[in-house]
């Protein structure tokens, strides 16, 4: 029997469906988080993505990390069914965040003072890779990432390639970024709707003149992954590593983020170069939230405000909130015969 529209039960209040990769599962969705939310009248429900919707929910919510075509096609179909149930987020804003020669290209139109990002090029294959000229427009060390981000432990597997002998070690499709010296900090922001948290991670160490020259203790190429998830660096309130604002700058970049990028789940990684500017490096949706301190309660206050406003607009307009019609918007770009249920609100 297809799935009843999701209406409030006075039984258990709302219930959110979550579909993630169970490792993420294993780390987010911890008791104390599905103790808070069902607190506030939220019961967490983990969905069986390899089942149809229609047999299971009813859903008032649906928080989501997956990617293959059966799901993007589960949800596709639930949503033109149940256009009044937020999805977070919207596949086709995601997908922005899957290829990393297109992530960053929102960060030079926030237009913060101070932002910006590395030179880099994208390396579709081996000929790209052996182009004569597209080392004309780097400059020596550079970061090797993975082109696809897919969820998979190897999409975090990176290299420092010091000179263009290392080239040779390096298997395409990928992105060269241009290392900037940092101080060996990371500044990792989580953003949860409205609201950004910034932590200090560990992150590789300055490189120095040297360390380019060819010399057999230097080698040309030096693997790593996951550099971000090593402890604070001791000298994190040292010059030149401290925080960046928070009420200010970090504020701003987020916000100007969500608004280009269309999500609310996700965070980046930013350091700042040796010259004073901030260089945004990465973003990643719907991160390890398990390390950002007080996440429970983030998590807990955004899936409280979000079906707060969902209801406020049902209620107003008869018709779709206006998150999901921010979903429905970047949906429709690429099919927009699907969602003819939302309808534009006056600012």
């Amino acid at each position: 029997m297809p799935m009843a529209p999701a209406e409030q039960s006075p039984d258990h209040g709302y219930t959110i469906g979550y579909a993630l990769q169970p490792s993420k599962v294993d780390s987010v969705f911890q008791p104390p988080l599905v103790a808070l939310a069902a607190e506030r009248g939220m019961r967490l429900v983990a969905i069986d993505a390899s089942r149809p919707l229609a047999d299971q929910g009813p859903f008032h919510l649906i928080v989501h990390k997956l990617y293959d075509q059966p799901w993007r096609a589960q949800l596709q179909a639930f949503s033109a069914l149940h256009p009044s149930v937020p999805v977070l987020d919207p596949h086709a804003a995601i997908d922005r965040l899957l290829d990393r020669a297109s992530m960053l290209d929102v960060v030079p139109d926030l237009g913060v003072p101070g932002l910006g990002v590395p030179r880099q090029a994208s390396v579709p294959d081996a000929a790209a890779l052996a182009d004569p000229g597209l080392l004309s427009t780097l400059r020596f060390p550079l970061i090797a990432k993975p082109l696809a981000v897919d969820g998979s432990a190897g999409s975090h597997d990176m290299s420092l390639v010091y000179r263009p002998e290392g080239l040779r070690g390096l298997q395409p499709p990928l992105v060269l970024q241009e290392f900037v010296n940092h101080g060996g900090v990371l500044f990792k922001v989580y953003v949860v709707g409205d609201g950004a948290t910034c932590v200090t991670r560990r992150s590789l160490p300055d490189v120095r003149e040297g360390h380019l020259l060819l010399a057999d203790d230097n080698p040309s190429l030096v693997p790593f992954a996951n550099i971000s998830t090593l402890p604070p660096p001791d000298n994190a309130g040292d010059a030149g590593t401290t925080m960046p604002p928070a009420a200010g700058f970090v504020d701003e970049v987020a916000r100007g983020l969500r608004r280009a990028l269309g999500l609310h789940l996700f965070n980046f990684d930013m350091i700042r170069g040796e010259d004073g500017r901030y260089y945004l490096i990465d973003i990643n949706y719907f991160p390890g939230y398990a390390k950002m301190p007080g996440y429970e309660i983030a998590l807990t206050e955004f899936f409280a405000k979000t079906l707060n406003d969902q209801q406020i607009d049902h209620a107003r307009l008869g018709t779709a909130s206006s998150l999901d019609c921010k979903a429905q918007e970047f949906e429709s770009l690429a099919q927009p015969e699907i969602f003819p249920l939302c309808v534009s609100k006056a600012a």
